[in-house]
């Protein structure tokens, strides 16, 4: 069971906001502007511990809206799923379910409901079972034949014949989707009681608390969960609560032989006797304990870098990588073949999800970058495993990957009364004949430069053809006293790549600046090219109307140097040659003034840094 899609309503800093989910998720944008509010909805909505109050409630919400949801669609789901949501489940696979909070009568009401498909025919709809439990009302209509033909009939036998005509009849009927009056399953509280299991790492807690062995942190969640898987598989955990149980039966003994030396029947005797004149009988049962309560009682997580100490009493650093520890064991437990209590008998009619969720908030905190690059790769693999998906809010280049571009979600405020807004693309971004050399390029530039991620988090982004453009245009800017920190200087790895950048770009609505050089054929073209080099120019040329074209204002711009950048700076050839382009252009503008600097390219900078106003 993973989340689809989600939809949230009035809740905190959102008014209105819809998302395509994918296993994994990652959340981007600028501080304060709805990441972790996103991720506290899920929590409301997932979890019975999280109690809205008034504060929770969308501020700018139309008067008379007193109602905050948060609405999931689930797909993916496993056998005992589709068992106890198969009144919900959609004729394309999905399930739909919303929980609200309502304000109301001075207080705050929560409830579920489930989407449902119902016939457009009247008798088959659910809520209207209850008129045809009169055997004059039933025969008038198709069901008569499929309720018991005796007796008394109740609401369960009609909506049991509804089903079955539902069944039978199905390519026949017409439905519409409607979210139902009554509660989820039925019953008020059921819900988030079998919804899959939702943890949320936040950023900022007192992880000396946090990392504590205790049902209500993360931490100790997640070990209890792990617990309580094992002791469903190891035979001496079997063992010794099937000897428990034993003994406790033994203590419960009131025959005549099972009275001998029992010392509860004679403090049961005892009682009685001092509340004779109340003429009462008293009976002491002991309840066998639940084994995985003595790991929440009596287990102490230790750890020793030098000096054995508790968890609580090491660095923020080491807390927080033990927690994500954890996870990466979980991640290898995964690997192992699941349990086969499932097979034993079928599916059970309502059973808690075995589907589980985790959010995270700057999983990079207290991570070093290597540490960061390998927590990645776990909560990759841990999203990769059916049944389980990722939610994560980040502000690393580590965590994305334009390779999976549909997992990102820009979260983006632009102002008040609109709220937290999403941006994503869950598109193919590159089609057409030569789609699968477009992705290979892609790829590659990934190894030329692997921060290219870094788009996503820069207001204003600039594509450059190499390195020595991304070098040099910040070193002149700051020369220039133009230097902004918040654009990004992309290099794609050649002009070739330029379009697939635009592409993102476009998709994700990302301001942008293309730089490139005009490339022009030389006239005479040299008698040494042969004619694989002269269609090689003459198309790296063609981009130009190519790039052109792609380009839309007001979010794109294009700045093409003419015949190329090393032409327009002024650099030596030889001694790019010598020392490389890019140290050769660092070496040259470093002694150059800034009144030297020649007039094309400080135009280019300008533009670069959004400062055309600012120079000449």
């Amino acid at each position: 069971m993973r989340i689809q899609r989600l939809r949230i309503h009035n809740y905190r800093s959102i008014r209105d906001l819809e998302m395509e989910c994918l296993p994994f998720v990652t959340l981007l944008g600028p501080n304060n502007h709805g990441k972790s509010n996103l991720l506290a909805a899920l929590e409301f909505c997932l979890s019975t511990s999280a109690k809205p109050v008034e504060q929770d409630f969308f501020v700018n919400r139309g008067e008379g809206d007193n109602d905050l949801w948060v609405e999931v669609t689930f797909t993916e789901l496993t056998e005992q799923e589709k068992n106890t949501f198969k009144k919900y489940i959609q004729s394309d696979g999905t399930v739909c379910i919303r929980k609200t909070a309502r304000i109301q009568n001075g207080g705050i009401e929560v409830f579920y409901n489930g989407y449902v498909e119902q016939p457009d025919v009247e008798w088959l709809k659910s809520d209207k079972a209850g008129d045809y439990t009169s055997r004059e009302s039933v025969n008038q209509t198709p069901l008569k034949d499929l309720v018991p033909s005796s007796g008394r009939l109740t609401k369960a036998h009609i909506e049991e014949a509804q089903q079955r005509y539902i069944e039978q009849h199905r390519n026949d009927l017409k439905f519409s989707r409607v979210l139902e009056e009554g509660p989820l399953l039925g019953s008020k509280n059921v819900g988030g009681g079998v919804l899959p299991d939702f943890y949320l790492i936040p950023a900022v807690r007192d992880l000396t608390d946090e990392i504590k062995v205790k049902t209500t942190t993360t931490f100790g969640r997640l070990l209890n969960r792990a617990v309580s898987e094992m002791a469903g598989r190891d035979p001496r955990f079997m063992e010794a609560r099937k000897q428990i149980e034993e003994v406790v039966q033994s203590l419960n003994v009131r025959d005549a032989k099972g009275q001998e030396n029992n010392r509860l029947a004679d403090l049961e005797r005892s009682i009685e006797e001092a509340l004779q004149s109340w003429g009462v009988k008293v009976n002491i049962e002991v309840t066998p304990p639940e084994l995985e309560q003595l790991f929440e009682l009596g287990t102490y997580v230790h750890l020793n870098d030098g000096v054995k100490t508790t968890a609580d009493r090491k660095g923020h650093g080491l807390q927080r990588a033990m927690m994500f520890a954890l996870l990466r064991a979980w991640a290898k437990i995964l690997r192992e073949e699941r349990s086969s209590r499932d097979q034993e008998g079928g599916p059970a009619p309502r059973k808690q999800s075995d589907s589980v969720i985790f959010a995270m908030e700057e999983p990079e905190l207290f991570l070093h970058p290597h540490a960061q690059r390998r927590l990645a790769m776990t909560l990759r693999e841990i999203a990769a495993t059916p049944e389980h998906q990722v939610f994560i809010c980040t502000h690393s280049t580590h965590f994305v990957d334009l390779e999976h571009h549909k997992e990102v979600a820009i979260i983006t405020k632009y102002s008040l009364e609109e709220g937290s807004c999403v941006r994503q693309y869950v598109k193919e971004l590159f089609e057409g004949d030569d789609t699968d050399e477009r992705k290979k390029r892609f790829h590659m530039a990934q190894w030329i430069n692997p921060d290219r991620g870094e788009m996503f988090f820069a207001k204003r982004v600039v594509f450059v053809e190499g390195e020595t453009e991304k070098v040099v245009l910040p070193f002149l800017a700051q020369k220039l006293g133009v230097f902004d920190p918040d654009i990004s200087i992309i290099d794609c790895g050649s002009k070739h790549n330029l379009p697939l950048y635009i592409a993102i770009a476009k998709a994700f609505e990302i301001p942008y600046l293309v730089i490139h050089d005009e490339d022009p054929l030389p006239d005479p073209i040299p008698d040494e090219w042969n004619e694989d080099k002269r269609k090689a120019r003459k198309r790296t040329f063609e981009l130009n109307d190519h790039i052109k074209n792609l380009v839309e204002a007001p979010l794109g711009q294009v700045e093409m140097l003419s015949p190329d950048f090393e032409t327009v700076s002024g650099v030596p050839k030889s001694q790019g040659e010598k020392k490389g382009k890019a140290l050769a252009a660092l070496d040259h503008f470093e002694a150059v003034e800034q009144s030297k600097i020649p007039e094309r390219l400080r135009q280019v900078v300008c533009a670069a840094f959004n400062a055309q106003g600012e120079q000449g």
